[in-house]
């Protein structure tokens, strides 16, 4: 019997193609925006941030819900929706003419990502990967940074040539194709759609080598991993960076640009250089969280992620070298701590409540997030800076990666109780 290539890697490339696209243009390229929306139409930085921070607590509101749906439902159908809509919000943003409109389009987008983003797109992988789960993970997660990397680029070449709706009209087109694409042709919600296992194992039988079908896990229950102080202490640690992350990425293109006095065609460059590094820090880290304790690994990338905070909060408007270390140590940082904190939750909570589990954790997660944005752009209109900032988010994650150490102690009765649900990798 011919043995064909494991289809799991096809639904790996659609998810990496659509992920890059949703978040590589909503999450990392729509801050570039802010300097020439706050130009054109004189809004403050927390008039922005605000419509942002709706962006994060709408989807941090609906997840629960939709995401309870994920376990019993198509999660392609869910992709697919996600894909319509996301091209919808960009099409209402070229129109943007008030700030009630703007936090109406970032609700849209809001619900593009709760059907198509971290929580479907993570459920989708830990169905068809387990063995390889850190490398697919890790994979998966660089399709951001691609973006990242890409669409700066597409902003500042577009940008150049004529204006900001202009880009936004393209990112709408790139978006559009992209996701649906993806969605309709190469994502499927579980190997056994395709009669397959996991990482394409296959079971002896007297005739052949067939796909076996899959049992069923078990793993810990919802009310189980609510009872356990393990699940609070990670759901501050995640929130906490988050928190961090995300402040930083929606932010340093005003602080760059307004407070630094760095151009709006140097600035995508800088913000594309992070991401350039991000991706090595993914590929790099999801590797070494296949062969090393996961634990320790998400100990080493926040104090890396610390490091970039540092070195953030020390840049001057005349040293762009620094602002380029900046953008690779934090790089790493940012994109191994986004990749542990997936693979730390999947490796707790892997079973038949993990989709449960995960979309409340992500709720804290992208409410920590959405929260952050307001936060931070009001610290900084009182203290006319942002390097009180800089210096809070420091602390901020010096405490999460003594929250990590604990995390390891604790990890052991966890494990115990959700065996069964464990990759052999595990």
């Amino acid at each position: 019997m011919e043995k064909r290539m494991f289809f799991g890697w096809w639904v790996l490339l659609g998810i990496f193609i659509s992920y890059t696209a949703l978040v590589g243009i909503q999450v990392y390229t729509l801050p570039l925006f802010y300097p020439s929306l706050m130009g054109e139409f004189g809004w403050s930085n927390p008039s922005i941030a605000w419509a942002a921070t709706i962006f994060f607590l709408t989807g941090a509101i609906i997840t629960p819900f939709v995401s309870s749906l994920f376990d019993r439902c198509s999660v392609r159908i869910f992709m697919i929706v996600g894909g319509f809509v996301a091209a919808l919000a960009l099409f209402g943003y070229r129109s943007l003419h008030t700030l009630t409109q703007l936090a109406i389009i970032y609700m849209v987008f809001a619900l593009s990502q709760v059907c198509a983003g971290q929580v479907p797109t993570m459920l989708v992988i830990t169905r068809w990967f387990r063995r390889y789960r850190g490398i697919a993970v890790g994979i998966t997660l660089m399709g951001p940074d691609v973006g990242g990397v890409v669409f700066p680029l597409v902003f500042k070449y577009v940008l150049a040539r004529g204006g900001w709706r202009d880009v936004m009209f393209v990112l709408m087109i790139i978006s559009a194709t992209l996701m649906l694409a993806s969605s309709v042709f190469f994502i499927r919600s579980r190997p056994e759609d395709k009669g397959l296992l996991p990482d394409g194992d296959l079971v002896k039988t007297e005739t052949a080598d067939v796909p076996a079908i899959q049992m069923p896990h078990t793993g810990l229950t919802l009310s189980e991993a609510l009872r356990m102080p393990a699940f609070y202490i990670l759901a501050f640690a995640t929130g906490a960076l988050w928190f961090c992350m995300n402040g930083i990425v929606q932010h340093q293109a005003i602080f760059m640009n307004k407070e630094l006095g760095i151009t709006m065609q140097t600035v995508p460059v800088i913000v594309s250089t992070l991401f350039v590094f991000s991706i090595l820090g993914k590929l790099s880290i999801g590797y070494l969280s296949d062969h090393f304790d996961k634990i320790f690994i998400m100990f080493m990338v926040v104090v890396i992620l610390a490091a970039g905070l540092t070195i953030l909060r020390f840049s001057r408007a005349d040293n762009l070298l620094g602002l380029y270390c900046y953008a690779a140590v934090f790089g790493i940082g940012y994109s191994g701590t986004f990749t542990m904190i997936q693979l730390v939750i999947a490796e707790f909570y892997s079973g038949q409540s993990y989709g449960k589990i995960l979309g409340i954790l992500t709720t804290v997660d992208v409410g920590s997030g959405g929260i952050a944005i307001t936060v931070i752009a009001k610290v900084q209109v009182a203290f006319h800076s942002y390097l009180p900032v800089f210096t809070m988010l420091i602390g901020l994650t010096c405490v999460v990666a003594i929250l990590v150490l604990f995390l390891r102690k604790m990890r052991r009765n966890i494990l115990q109780k959700n065996q069964p649900a464990l990759s052999p990798a595990g």
